[in-house]
């Protein structure tokens, strides 16, 4: 899954669960995996590893991070984003990641770029990330963030306020 599914399955969860959640907070966590992994696994490891779904896509490294969340005493739908990250990746089709560091090192994944590209457009890739596009955008139109003021507002405290309704 790509960026909008992953956002917009997240979002859609946990503002739904409590609306009084800084969806600012939901959309770091849910993304974070994609934010560190990619670029060590896919750039800076790239000779080694040349994979981006590495430490942040593990079982190990999201128990931590959700009991460092709940240490915090942050609220559970933030645990809950952070793990959805996990359930769109559809991590259990990688065992090996998802089961690091019990199964040892990651490896080298050789990816041809038809392999590659493949992978990125897949259909489930495709069709899940156009859906969640839909959905943000209707969750947009619905919350009025298309306007600069009650974008800002949104993007000063992370909370969604209730449009009035016009009589």
């Amino acid at each position: 899954m790509l960026v909008f599914g992953h956002v917009a399955s997240a979002s859609l969860a946990c503002h739904g669960l409590d609306r009084r959640t800084d969806l600012r907070w939901i959309i770091f966590l849910t993304l974070v995996a994609d934010v560190i992994d990619k670029p060590f696994g896919l750039i800076i490891f790239s000779e080694s590893i040349n994979n981006g779904r590495v430490w942040f896509h593990s079982l190990t490294v999201n128990v931590a991070l959700s009991l460092v969340l709940l240490l915090w005493r942050k609220p559970l739908v933030y645990v809950l984003a952070l793990w959805f990250h996990q359930l769109c990746d559809r991590m259990w089709m990688r065992p090996w990641v998802a089961l690091w560091p019990l199964t040892g090192a990651f490896g080298y994944r050789d990816m041809a770029l038809d392999e590659w590209v493949y992978n990125v457009l897949n259909p489930y890739n495709v069709i899940s990330d156009l859906i969640g596009l839909v959905v943000l955008i209707v969750f947009a139109r619905y919350y009025r963030l298309f306007q600069w003021d009650r974008f800002v507002a949104w993007f000063r405290t992370g909370r969604l306020e209730r449009p009035l309704t016009r009589s």
